[in-house]
């Protein structure tokens, strides 16, 4: 698997594309960065894009989805309350940014994936680590020696707890969870700023 790294404009968030065997390409995240030189690829190189996967609800993570279904049809993937909010303005935040014009997510192929459930794409599991408390809808996918994380770990600093819909028992709570699933050596790939290495669980807590 070879994953490649888009900054958003939006708040520079992270979208990543993950190249997957027999020509699959999966997509975590999708913001609003330019898919141009994207699609050319896919194109130039016979690539497939299958899939879609949410982090979570928030605007800088999904508002690219329906531009990107424009063009190309894929599977989109993410948890209930992701999927609820990413079609409500005010749920994903796009009612109160200027920066980006308000939108409600109208795309429907949908797979929605609870705790603990596992997803083979061309032979990689993609195992989802549902991690409410930055927002409700916050998912970790975990792929071989590699989780992409959201907002849920970021690189160096907190999580942001603030926003109305943020809980932070339950943030608490899926910190726990993620202590069985994170090993020295593992790679984390936030949804902001670069990915780093694993090496125990208090380096996260700053």
């Amino acid at each position: 698997m070879k994953i490649h790294q888009y900054i958003n404009p939006h708040r520079l968030s992270n979208t990543y594309v993950l190249e997957l065997a027999d020509g699959k390409v999966v997509l975590i995240d999708v913001g609003n960065f330019d898919t141009a030189p994207l699609l050319a690829w896919l194109q130039e190189e016979g690539k497939a894009l299958t899939h879609v996967i949410l982090t979570h609800e928030h605007a800088d993570h999904c508002c690219g989805v329906d531009a990107l279904a424009e063009s190309h049809s894929f599977q989109l993937i993410c948890t209930s309350k992701c999927e609820e909010n990413i079609r409500n303005c005010r749920q994903n935040f796009s009612y109160y940014i200027e920066e980006i014009d308000t939108f409600e997510v109208e795309y429907r192929d949908v797979l929605l994936v609870k705790d603990g459930e596992v997803c083979v794409i061309a032979n990689e599991s993609f195992t989802f680590i549902e991690t409410p408390g930055h927002s409700p809808g916050g998912l970790c996918i975990l792929v071989g020696d590699v989780i992409f994380t959201g907002d849920t770990i970021l690189n160096g600093v907190k999580s942001p707890l603030t926003f109305p819909h943020s809980n932070r028992k339950e943030y608490q709570s899926s910190l726990e969870k993620l202590k069985g699933n994170l090993t020295e050596g593992m790679t984390i790939y936030p949804g902001h700023d670069c990915s780093f290495l694993f090496e125990n669980f208090k380096t996260l807590l700053v």
